[in-house]
């Protein structure tokens, strides 16, 4: 669940959920309390793709907070750059600040490489980012980059933030 308490209970209650059914685990809720989970329970429910979906959309909501996307927009340029030049190092504010000048995102406009850091570190706060030495950060869990989306997705998305800042 990555230290979030919206997963933990999203995943707590697929797996009750899942518990009961013939298919999965048979468990009848009037007779079996105490429930024995075993790996093999935990593996089919992180296999459903449609519990994968409800995480990518509970992980976009913390992106997404507040009435801006500077969280959800560097998210997804840091993403950009795992897939485009991956690097154990890290990026900077700097890297960032690139990408925003080469995809032209507006929602960026006259920011220094100082102000997307102090947005870097609100990252680390909310444990989507860590900092890997004093100005060079990474996603905290490798998942976190997962649920970014593909390469594709991810180059798509970042072009629907360019598109609607050229719509405003």
């Amino acid at each position: 669940t990555n230290y979030f308490p919206g997963l933990i209970q999203l995943y707590c209650a697929k797996m009750i959920d899942a518990l009961s059914k013939q298919d999965y685990a048979g468990y009848n809720q009037a007779e079996t309390p105490s429930y024995l989970v075993e790996r093999d329970h935990i593996k089919k429910v992180l296999a459903d793709p449609t519990f994968m979906d409800q995480i990518r959309e509970k992980f976009e909501i913390t992106l997404r907070l507040g009435n801006d996307r500077y969280y959800y927009i560097i998210a997804l340029l840091m993403a950009y750059l795992y897939y485009m030049r991956s690097s154990h190092n890290g990026y900077t504010p700097e890297d960032i600040l690139a990408q925003i000048n080469d995809f032209s995102i507006m929602d960026f406009q006259g920011f220094n490489a100082e102000q997307i850091e102090a947005l870097m570190e609100e990252l680390c706060e909310l444990n989507v980012f860590r900092k890997k030495n004093q100005h060079r950060y990474l996603f905290s869990r490798y998942t976190f980059f997962q649920l970014m989306g593909t390469q594709a997705e991810v180059e798509d998305k970042l072009l629907e933030v360019t598109e609607g800042d050229s719509n405003d």
